[in-house]
């Protein structure tokens, strides 16, 4: 069999019914046999699952016919009247393939983001240990994603999508403290609302978030516990560290006993 046939962009088409019966059939029947290409297919079908969960289906039609009228606009020939009549989730389907695939396959490897209103990260490629409890942080540049690590830099006006990996733990809560000694809430979304967490698998926050013009920093802090965590104990004992600008860059948090932190600092600007 060709080795072109076993590439994500086939294994993709595979996943989605689209590949001709005979590429399909073979596929099929290596996998009862092949741990790395039954691994390969559940990464794929995973990741699609992240796509329809950060695309709501009530928006999906919406802005796919108002990229394709766009393409339209542009005497660009697409037969898009039909798209009227679908329904929602096939439309999902649609915007991945026409929309976003594309863009994936042009930059194999690379995490695109959303660039609609509510920015999400679409797709996750990179292997991510998911036996270490991490925080992770995107990055988007142009047309690629990168992961920030502790002391990179970054710009007012970045686009950030934090993720996180619990190993062990079953609750946590995502904060961070910026330059001026501000701390924001990341997850949960309220403070009311619940910390526990998924567990041993990269889950992707609902919305990116853009760097402000705070000077020198962003500290981001993944607190987790083996149970329900007060969140407003925490985010009090993040405003106490928050008053000295030089210890919020390298103190950790005061927390309760069987609370865990894992931080990552983003330098900010030429001077931080």
């Amino acid at each position: 069999m060709n080795n072109e046939i076993l590439s994500e962009y086939y294994l993709e088409r595979y996943v989605l019914g689209e590949l001709p019966d005979e590429y399909a059939e073979e596929i099929r029947r290596q996998v009862t046999s092949d741990p790395e290409l039954q691994a390969a297919l559940k990464e794929i079908e995973s990741s699609n699952r992240d796509i329809l969960a950060l695309y709501p289906s009530s928006t999906v039609k919406a802005n796919l016919l108002a990229r394709l009228s766009e393409t339209q606009r542009k005497s660009v020939s697409f037969p898009f009247r039909w798209i009227l009549t679908i329904s929602s989730a096939f439309a999902v389907v649609l915007l991945f393939l026409f929309l976003i695939l594309p863009a994936l396959k042009e930059k194999p490897g690379i995490e695109p983001f959303d660039s609609g209103q509510d920015l999400s990260l679409v797709k996750g490629i990179p292997k991510v240990d998911l036996s270490r409890t991490q925080l992770l942080i995107y990055r988007k540049i142009n047309d690629r994603v990168e992961i920030l690590t502790d002391g990179k830099r970054a710009v007012a006006g970045d686009l950030l999508q934090l993720a996180y990996v619990a190993a062990k733990e079953s609750h946590g809560m995502i904060l961070s403290i910026d330059g001026r000694g501000e701390v924001t809430l990341h997850f949960p979304v309220e403070k009311g609302g619940s910390t526990e967490l998924e567990q041993n698998k990269k889950s992707l926050l609902p919305h990116a978030i853009e760097l402000d013009d705070a000077p020198g920093f962003e500290r981001f802090f993944f607190i987790t516990s083996g149970s329900q965590i007060g969140v407003e104990d925490v985010l009090k004992r993040a405003e106490s560290l928050a008053k000295d600008p030089e210890w919020i860059k390298k103190a950790a948090l005061d927390l309760p006993q069987g609370l865990n932190q894992y931080s990552v600092l983003i330098l900010k600007g030429e001077g931080s």
